[in-house]
């Protein structure tokens, strides 16, 4: 009984650090995206850095909604 709540809370542990980590990394990769694409860059480049900054916060979004939508019960 113990150690099946020792592995639940490990579980909720690592899944929670692995959401925060993705969502910093993705949140992080958008700003640098958005910043490179007002360098000097080609037309080309600059939409599709822009795109990519925004498919980012997009997946951020996507992800606490998602989270979101676990936690609060009258959504199920």
């Amino acid at each position: 009984m113990l150690t099946q709540e020792i592995v639940s809370f490990i579980t909720v542990l690592v899944v929670a650090v692995c959401v925060a980590c993705s969502i910093s990394v993705l949140y992080a990769s958008g700003l640098r995206l958005w910043a490179r694409a007002d360098g000097d860059v080609g037309r080309e480049l600059r939409l599709m850095t822009r795109l990519a900054s925004a498919v980012c916060f997009a997946a951020c979004v996507a992800i606490v909604l998602f989270a979101l939508w676990l936690m609060i019960p009258m959504f199920h």
